[in-house]
Order: C-alpha cells, then sequence, then structure tokens
C-alpha cells in the first residue's frame, strides 16, 4: 500500500537534490547563498545570536513560515551557507508534498500510485524548469529556481497549492459540513498565508475566487456551494489581513505605496521586453514555450472539464491559465517591475500536470501487460538509480556547504579582526553581514551614505559614525561625508569588494532618504 509512497519521495528527494546541485554549481548559487534578500534569515538569526536587540524594518512581506524554517534547520550546525542548501531540499520536498495532496484529492478515486505518478510528473516539470535556470539574476524570467529560496515567496507558492487542494476537497465533500477539520484547516492557512504575505491574495484567493464563479456560473458547482467556499477563503484572508495590524511597526512599506499605475504603459513594455530576452537563450526558449504549452493545455482541459462537470479538475486547470494571465495584468497595471511577482506563471500551470494519470488513462494498460516480476525490477532499478543519485547530489552539496565565497570570507576576516563597526550599501554588505559572527559589524547606508533601513535590524543605527565603508562594483557612487576627502585612508582589495579604512569613527551616517525602499 505504501510501497508507491515510499518510491515517490524517493524520486521526489533525488530531484530536489540534483535541482539543487545544479542550482549551487552555477551562477544561481548566488541567488541561493548570498543574495541581497535571500540572506535574510541568516540576518536575523546572527542577529538574535548577538544579543542584539530585535528592532527589524521589513517589506509588506513578514517571512513567518520561511524564517521558522530556516531557524529550525540551522539549529542542526551546518553553517549558514549549508542551512541555506538544505533549506532549498527541504522547500522542493514541500513542494512535492503539496503537489501529492493536490493529486490526491482530484483523483480520489484512482489508485494510490496513479495520484503519486500525478505528483511525481507534476514535480518533474518545476525542478525541470529549476534545471533550465543559471543566472545569478534576481529580476528576470528565471522564476521555479526561486522556490529553492529562503526569501522570494517558496511558502506563498506552497500555500497557493495547498489552498487549490483544500478548496477542491471541500468541493467534492458531501453536502456542507459543520466546521470540521477541512474548512478550520482552509481557514488557517488562508490566514497564515494572508498574514505573511498579501500577494498570497493576487496569487491564489482573487484567482480562485473567480475561477469558482466561473464553474458555478457554467452549472458544474452550485451558487450555495461556491459561496460557502468563497465565504471561508474571505474569512481566511480577512483574519490575516486584521493580523498584520500588530505588526505594523516594523512593515515599513505595505498596500497602496506599492500601487504605481502611472508607470502602466512602461511596465506593458518591460515585461514584454524581459520576456524576450529570456527567449533569446536556448534554456530560456524550452522553459517559455513549455509554459505557454501548458497553459493552453490548461485552457483545453478546463473547457473538457466544463462539459464532463468535473469540479476539481476544473479548479486546477483554470487557476493554471488564469493565474498567470491576473498576475501578469495585475502588475502591468499597479505599475510595479519585480518579476519575482509572476511565480503562477510557472507554478499554476505545472499543477495541471497532476491529472496526468487521469487524462491518459490508458498509459497504465502498458505495465499491466508486463509481467509483474519486471514491473518490480523496473521501480527497484529506479529506486537504486535515484538513491544513487541522491548520494553524489549529497556529497556534492555537503562539500560546497564548507566553501564559502572567497570575496565574502576576505571581507569577513577583515572586518571580525578590526573590531570596529563599518558601513555599506545594501548589495554590497548583505552576503558578508550574513555570514559574520557580528552582524552589527556592518551598517547599511543608501547612496548619500544615509540611514537604510530595510530588511535589516533598526538597532544598527544605535552608534552615529563607522570607520570604514564597503563598496562593490555598483556604478552609482556611494556618497561619504565631507571628512573622507581629507582624512587618511587604507584600501583593502577582495576580489569584487573593496574596503576603505579610515582607522577610527569618523564617518557620520546621515537620517534616511525621504523614500529609501526600492
Amino acid at each position: 500500500m505504501w510501497g508507491a509512497e515510499c518510491v515517490g519521495l524517493v524520486v521526489a528527494l533525488a530531484l530536489a537534490l540534483l535541482t539543487v546541485w545544479h542550482l549551487d554549481a552555477t551562477d544561481r548559487s548566488w541567488m541561493l547563498y548570498y543574495d541581497g534578500d535571500s540572506v535574510l534569515p541568516a540576518l536575523v538569526r546572527g542577529s538574535i545570536l548577538s544579543g542584539q536587540q530585535q528592532d527589524w524594518a521589513l517589506s509588506a512581506v513578514l517571512f513567518i513560515p520561511e524564517m521558522g524554517l530556516y531557524l529550525v534547520l540551522a539549529a542542526l550546525g551546518l553553517g549558514v551557507k549549508g542551512t541555506f542548501a538544505l533549506n532549498a531540499v527541504v522547500n522542493l520536498l514541500l513542494f512535492y508534498g503539496a503537489l501529492r495532496l493536490l493529486s490526491g484529492v482530484v483523483q480520489r478515486e484512482r489508485l494510490r500510485a496513479h495520484r503519486v505518478a500525478g505528483a511525481l510528473v507534476a514535480f518533474g516539470a518545476m525542478t525541470g524548469f529549476a534545471l533550465l535556470e543559471s543566472s545569478s539574476g534576481y529580476n528576470d524570467f528565471q522564476l521555479a529556481s526561486l522556490l529553492a529560496t529562503t526569501t522570494y515567496y517558496s511558502m506563498t507558492v506552497l500555500a497557493s497549492v495547498a489552498t487549490t487542494a483544500l478548496t477542491v476537497r471541500l468541493l467534492k465533500s458531501q453536502g456542507l459540513s459543520r466546521w470540521r477539520w477541512l474548512e478550520l484547516v482552509l481557514v488557517g492557512v488562508t490566514a497564515v498565508s494572508s498574514l505573511t504575505n498579501p500577494l498570497f491574495l493576487a496569487w491564489e484567493v482573487l484567482p480562485l475566487g473567480v475561477v469558482l464563479a466561473l464553474i458555478a456560473w457554467k452549472r458544474v458547482i452550485g451558487w450555495r456551494r461556491f459561496a460557502f467556499a468563497a465565504a471561508l477563503l474571505a474569512l481566511g484572508s480577512g483574519l490575516g489581513l486584521l493580523a498584520r495590524i500588530p505588526f505594523g511597526s516594523i512593515i515599513l512599506r505595505d498596500g497602496p505605496s506599492y500601487v504605481n499605475p502611472g508607470m502602466a504603459s512602461v511596465a506593458a513594455i518591460f515585461y514584454p521586453h524581459m520576456l524576450a530576452e529570456r527567449a533569446s537563450t536556448i534554456e530560456g526558449a524550452v522553459s517559455l514555450t513549455a509554459v505557454i504549452a501548458l497553459i493552453l493545455i490548461s485552457v483545453i482541459v478546463f473547457r473538457g472539464s466544463l462539459a464532463t462537470r468535473d469540479a476539481g479538475t476544473a479548479v486546477v486547470s483554470g487557476l493554471a491559465w488564469l493565474a498567470p494571465l491576473a498576475v501578469m495584468g495585475g502588475m502591468i497595471i499597479l505599475g510595479q517591475f519585480w518579476v519575482r511577482y509572476l511565480q503562477p506563471m510557472y507554478f499554476a500551470p505545472v499543477c495541471t500536470l497532476v491529472l496526468a494519470p487521469k487524462l491518459f488513462a490508458r498509459a497504465p494498460a502498458i505495465f499491466r501487460r508486463l509481467p509483474r516480476k519486471a514491473v518490480t525490477g523496473i521501480f527497484a532499478g529506479l529506486v537504486v538509480a535515484c538513491l544513487a543519485a541522491s548520494a553524489a547530489a549529497t556529497g556534492a552539496l555537503t562539500r560546497s556547504a564548507a566553501v564559502v565565497d572567497l570575496d565574502v570570507r576576505c571581507v569577513d576576516a577583515w572586518v571580525s579582526s578590526s573590531h570596529e563597526i563599518g558601513a555599506g550599501r545594501f548589495w554590497a554588505i548583505r552576503a558578508p553581514k550574513a555570514f559574520l559572527a557580528e552582524p552589527s559589524q556592518l551598517v547599511q547606508v543608501d547612496s548619500q551614505f544615509g540611514k537604510y533601513a530595510w530588511l535589516t535590524d533598526r538597532t544598527d543605527y544605535s552608534g552615529a559614525k563607522v570607520s570604514f565603508v564597503v563598496t562593490d562594483s555598483e556604478p552609482t557612487p556611494l556618497v561619504l561625508p565631507p571628512i573622507a576627502n581629507t582624512a587618511p585612508s587604507s584600501t583593502i582589495h577582495c576580489g569584487r569588494y573593496t574596503i576603505t579604512d579610515f582607522g577610527s569613527p569618523i564617518l557620520t551616517i546621515g537620517p534616511a532618504s525621504p523614500d529609501p525602499v526600492p
């Protein structure tokens, strides 16, 4: 009975490890280990361990589940880089778990092996997309691999898939239940997800509500059942948004501040340009072609499910084509230029693949003609191959985790030995700060050398002056206080970083700019 589940888990583990191994071996590794946003959990943990007062300035996203997962994994003592690598593998396995839940509810009438196969097909597609991504860029259409990072909304992706599964299960239940576990879990997942990341409303709640209304209009489900499901989603979303109120002091930017409709015309040009740039490479062209194919297939499946009145299939396939269109249109209307907000373009169409055994019902007949021993041998060979691949990937990741970027190590060694406090801009100091034993030794400043309290502990600014500056290759010059023009200094080169040391704390950090956040 559980043999299929074990095989599925082994295959998923192998795919997860191979995916993280690929990311680790390419320029994409910067996103996993050193990116300015990705290192936030390590900064929080370092600040806590160093005994700092906790006074964080965050974006609209609170990263509550992501932070909790990282802190639990960090307790294993694998180091900062090792914990990030393990976190990536766990994120991918959790995504497989969400797909397995979805596959189970939309194919409840089918064999367990079929449900596992559906989840594996979808998970294989997502990891396949990630294997086609290798750049260090954080604002391009390499979206599948963001699932492996700690702060690019991995938990919101998981919550979206889980919410779809719970809603389908609710629609398939007999009658309207009286607040059993299913309703409570759906409200809870929606509330926590809305609390930690309001993007969840745009990625899942609103598109799901539209799909439910559409299939109710087509009489696939009754309007009463639609109203009940919509009420649960609205209740969870409302509770989550209300729960954000106590966090107001640490949310530096929220809601309306992200709306810039005056830039909609520019955004309408920006996204096609980014898509064309992604399609200019072989890997990008394959990736985008596959995504578009999945969206088109989802439209066909959706139309077929309306004809057969299959509510579960209609919800999954409907979201697969509606969510990508909705988020793309929404980001253009809002005048936003962050491609990472468009992740439903990948994970929503991939969810349609959990229906693969159901859509290709005749395929298992091939295996029924094979002798039982042959089938057993095939699965045994698959498990052995996956275990071998997992062992190889684990060994490679373990070796990699022990080697921190040389430039980051150089900066940290000098800063630690100086016992002084220095400053630098966001992208220049985030990676060295994350790996420092005392992260408060590096303070974020803006281009005018003012406070830049963005995804950082504001306790860092308790000291008014610093003695050195860390810069990187960012083209915009860092304007230092006038005293820096005449004070003696020495220069230390650490690869991509340059440390300018003034010997004593003479550089005063100015006030924050009126609108310091990007």
